[in-house]
This record gives C-alpha cells, structure tokens and sequence, in this order.
C-alpha cells in the first residue's frame, strides 16, 4: 500500500508547447500508474487543453482522439483566417466545447486554473471561474496564430507569454507539492523524438534481400503528394516539406535545412519557441517547482499534432526517469 506524508497537496502543473503537449497525456498515465492523483491542476496554453479533459475524466477520450489525427486531418481543424490570428481555431474549440458540454470551472472533478494573457496590459491572467472552454480557449491563443479571446472587456491570448510553466498559480491554489511539467526544455537543441525530425524528409525504405527490381524500383519512388479533400495539392507554405511540390508536381528535392528560407508559419512558431524557453528558465529560477520534469521533445515540432504516439511515450519515460524523486519527495513507502 502506497502512504504519503504530510505535506501531501500535490499540484499538477501542465506548461505549453503546442504539439509536443501530448507529452502531458504520457506523464500523466505515469503518475497514476504510480498512485499519485493531483489535487489541482494548473495548465498554460496546450497545458490547460489536456489539464482541463483530465480534470473533467476525459483523459481516456483524449488520447484515443490524439491518435486518430492525421497531418491532413490537422490542417482541416485549423481553420484559416486572417483576422487577428492565421488560424480560427474555432473547429478545434467546437470540438471540445461539445466534449465540456456547457461545464464550469468549478463543476470539474480537480480543481483546476488556466493561465491567460491580458493583451493590452500584459498581465497575467489566472482563469479559475466561468466556463471551461472559454478559460482553454484564452490560454491556447499563440499571438499571431489563434485569434485573442475576448473576456471581462479584455482581449486575452496565450498565457505562455507570461508563465508557460505556470508553477505560482498551483502554490497559489495551496499546493504543497509541486510537480511541473516543462515541454521546452531542449527545443532549441533540434534533438530528434523516435526518429522524426520535423524539418527534415523521411528517408525512403531500403529494398531488402529477395525483393524484385520492381520492388526495388517502388521503393526508390517518391512518395505522393498530400492531396486536399478536393483534389487539389495543399499550399506550398502549408505543406509539411516532403509534401512540397514544383509547379508540375513533381517531388521537389529540398534543399539542407540550414541554406532553406523558413516558411511564414515556421518562422513564428520557432520565434514563440526562442520566447517560451526564455521565459520558462527565468520563471522556473524564481519559482521552482519541487518536481520539475522535462521530456525530450527537441525533434518535435509546434504544429505536428499528427505525431501523438511519440510524445506521449516521452512523457510517460520522463516521469518515469525522475520516480524516485518524486517517491522520496512525497515519502512513498
């Protein structure tokens, strides 16, 4: 039997990162496997997404839906527009607003805080009333990428941009243990996760022994292109770069990483990424948190929603790697 010690609130802090958030579902499974169930939760950004369907019950549902996206079924959920942010948003947040069904804050079965950004002012904000959906709807609003939210006659946006790992809103919520998670942690190193680095084309397969010419001639082929549902290739900025056309639609052979032009999106998301890792050293000096957990998501990108399996296995091995930490700080027999 597993007994803890006093001080035993255990606050979940759940910190941004866009895709690589997925993180968060492993380390979560984790912990519990482990016996350990958080008495709050406080999430920023995609953090306060997986925080808010884990403290409704919902995590089971989340993952089987994270492992059903496709790159193709990604780019339809983002909505296009160019009124306040590039992306809309408003399918994903649809989505889930049918999964909270109307619930407030104060009716999940953790109690729960999002963070959020006032826009004009740069204040943070701390979401621990109202309806859920519009708390994740605020905290996930990346300037320039998701449209501001409009609340108590204020725009708010991502609150990545004042505490992405937000470890004082889980003391504030009287935790006495803190185990945060931080996604950025090696993003700007370019570490690769299982194999797959965002920027780069995926090798084709090698022919194996007893293959025929023709085999081996089918594996040299380039792989086809990522077509819309009407047909039509996507847009070359919107194209992951192995999908990336010439004008007769022909595979185009990219050029080195290092000698591309990054695209428009790419050239915001690595942008956010520089900001958060910044402020996620300076926050997480002053306010540490007693477990600090960082997955090695270096090789995953902002937007690679598509590649969950990884990311949750990293998340689930970091929490793993820091166990007897975290059963020594929590007095685990």
């Amino acid at each position: 039997m597993i007994r803890r010690r006093p001080p035993h609130r255990i606050g979940l802090v759940l910190g941004g990162g866009a895709a690589r958030g997925w993180a968060h579902i492993g380390a979560i499974r984790a912990l519990e496997d482990a016996g350990i169930r958080p008495d709050v939760v406080c999430g920023t950004s995609i953090g306060a997404l997986v925080g808010a369907v884990y403290a409704n019950g919902d995590l089971d549902w989340l993952e089987e839906w994270v492992a059903r996206l496709t790159w193709q079924t990604v780019v339809r959920l983002l909505d296009l527009r160019f009124s306040g942010g590039l992306l809309g948003g408003r399918k994903v947040i649809q989505l889930f607003a049918e999964r909270f069904n109307g619930c407030e804050i104060r009716d999940l079965k953790i109690p729960f805080a999002a963070v959020a950004t006032e826009l004009d002012s740069g204040r943070e904000i701390w979401m621990q009333e109202g309806r859920v959906v519009d708390a994740v709807r605020a905290s996930i609003a990346i300037p320039g990428i998701f449209t501001p939210v409009r609340h108590d006659d204020a725009w708010l946006v991502d609150g990545a941009l004042t505490n992405p790992v937000p470890v004082s809103v889980a003391r504030g919520m009287r935790a006495d243990c803190v185990i945060a998670i931080d996604l950025n942690n090696d993003i700007l190193n370019g570490r690769d996760l299982g194999g797959i680095v965002t920027d780069t084309p995926l090798p084709l397969p090698l022919p194996v022994s007893g293959d025929t010419e023709a085999d081996a001639n089918a594996h040299a082929a380039p792989p086809p292109v990522a077509l819309r549902k009407n047909g039509k290739p996507w847009p070359r900025w919107l194209a992951p770069e192995n999908d990336r056309t010439t004008g007769t639609g022909d595979v185009r052979v990219p050029p080195p990483p290092s000698a591309r032009v990054p695209s428009m999106l790419n050239s915001i998301a690595q942008s956010i990424d520089i900001m958060q890792v910044r402020i996620t050293r300076s926050r997480l000096a002053g306010e540490p948190a007693d477990i600090l957990i960082q997955p090695r998501l270096g090789g995953m990108g902002t937007f690679d929603f598509h590649r969950a399996a990884p990311a949750i296995e990293e998340g689930r091995a970091a929490v793993e790697a820091m166990m007897p930490a975290i059963r020594s700080r929590l007095g685990m027999d």
